[in-house]
């Protein structure tokens, strides 16, 4: 356990910062655009202009180690994760049941959750209306896990020829997720920002977590395929 842990918290802090990266680099035009929205809307509603508490540099570098941090968690919790369904997953090495676990994991946590309710820049959204918001977000992405769970299950208890048994589990799979979008209400809020910059926000956002999730999964695998390696050959050297 100590050696998952020690390859999550470092593949996580590599994920976060590579995340980190793609938002300075990649992202950072629509980020930047969504905030000076954001600033004008402020500006607008209130009738003046007030300096702002932190400058735009402060903001990003903020932004930044949040994002270190988030991959760190994420990283500590994959690896659990992978520690208990790691043997179940049919892989033959630990780089490829960390590629197949990251490969699930960013369907189930973050695709669907954001074909359901994407993300949106800071200035779109009633603040009303954030309690509900946050909650339909939790509750898409419980039930997206839960299916990924289930789904799994199936797929393991069923005996039948490999492609009938792919199809089956497909099938059932589209079909849980039908349930999920049909049974959950549309977001609350109405976008009236610019759709050019919600959808390159939006892409922005998704890239970040894609290249989050891509690294922290790749670096987790190699990590481990390595550590025995190291392990054995460390016990045959002199003391």
């Amino acid at each position: 356990m100590k050696r998952l842990l020690a390859a999550g918290s470092l593949a996580g802090l590599a994920a976060g910062a590579a995340s980190a990266l793609f938002a300075a680099t990649a992202g950072r035009g629509p980020i930047r655009d969504a905030i000076a929205l954001e600033d004008s809307l402020s500006h607008a509603t209130s009738g003046a202009h007030h300096e702002d508490l932190f400058t735009r540099g402060t903001q990003e570098i903020g932004g930044a180690v949040g994002l270190i941090v988030f991959g760190l968690a994420l990283g500590v919790i994959f690896a659990v994760v992978l520690g208990a369904v790691g043997p179940r997953l049919a892989a033959s090495t630990p780089l490829a049941a960390s590629v197949r676990l990251g490969c699930v994991g960013f369907v189930a946590v973050v695709v669907v959750p954001f074909l359901k309710y994407p993300a949106n820049p800071p200035a779109v959204g009633d603040p009303s209306t954030v309690n509900e918001r946050t909650m339909l977000y939790f509750a898409v992405l419980a039930l997206s896990i839960l299916l990924a769970w289930a789904v799994w299950r199936f797929h393991r208890a069923v005996r039948l020829p490999p492609a009938a048994q792919t199809w089956a589990t497909a099938v059932l799979y589209a079909a849980g997720l039908a349930v999920i979008f049909l049974a959950l209400p549309a977001s609350p809020d109405t976008v009236e920002a610019p759709a050019d910059l919600v959808w390159r926000f939006r892409l922005a956002s998704l890239g970040a977590l894609a290249v989050a999730w891509a690294v922290m999964a790749l670096a987790t695998g190699t990590l481990l395929s390595r550590a025995p390696a190291r392990d054995s050959s460390d016990a045959q050297s002199p003391v």
